[in-house]
């Protein structure tokens, strides 16, 4: 999207009735979002398999890189950690470029010292999606055949699918299904994306 079509967007979001659109949409996202934010910038979207807690995560890794000299989507970052600005570790940026699926799952075979371990696909859990009605252009209307997060999905409708509510048709996160990959995040044409990776819960 340009910045013309994102200006008209901002003009859009200003004047429309909000307040009607977030009470109409709030099942968007199965799963409680209530309070939540749009994440910041680099929130903790390990790659797939990564050791859990994080506490034991950063443990484990030794910032190699190996994990992302092996991604074939070049989406795994070395970024200073947070605990030590010294050290690296890996991370996940979905709106750069987001986790594939690849069919090797080769950054898991790739580690060295089993910070990422090898789950099969099903299983795996990087983060979760949710959709902001708001921004969304199918919800909100501005462009009600959008589909662009549904239609890339690599796992489907298990994780995010197209219905219709009150009148209204647009994503809904699945969170059974959905891997946290990033790919809706990654392809959708709202700039701030109108699905955002959060975090998973510790535990």
């Amino acid at each position: 999207m340009g910045a013309e079509r994102r200006m008209d967007r901002k003009t859009f979001l200003k004047e429309g009735p909000l307040h009607l659109i977030r009470a109409f949409f709030q099942g968007a996202n199965e799963g409680e979002t209530k309070g939540y934010r749009p994440p910041a910038e680099d929130l903790l979207i390990r790659p797939p398999g990564a050791a859990r807690p994080e506490a034991r995560f950063l443990e484990v890794c030794l910032g190699s890189s190996a994990c992302s000299i092996a991604c074939p989507a070049n989406a795994i970052r070395m970024v200073p950690r947070r605990d030590d600005p010294g050290l690296i570790a890996p991370l996940i940026r979905p709106s750069e470029a987001a986790c594939v699926l690849c069919e090797d799952l080769s950054c898991m075979k790739a580690c060295p010292t089993g910070a990422l371990t090898l789950l099969p696909r099903e299983e795996i859990r990087i983060g979760l999606a949710v959709v902001y009605p708001e921004k969304c252009f199918a919800w909100s209307g501005e462009e009600p055949s959008c589909s662009a997060c549904a239609d890339r999905c690599p796992i489907g409708a298990a994780a995010i699918a197209i219905e219709e509510r009150d009148g209204a048709k647009g994503p809904v996160v699945r969170e059974a299904g959905c891997t946290g990959c990033g790919v809706c995040e990654f392809y959708c044409p709202v700039y701030p994306a109108a699905v955002r990776i959060r975090e998973l819960a510790e535990g």
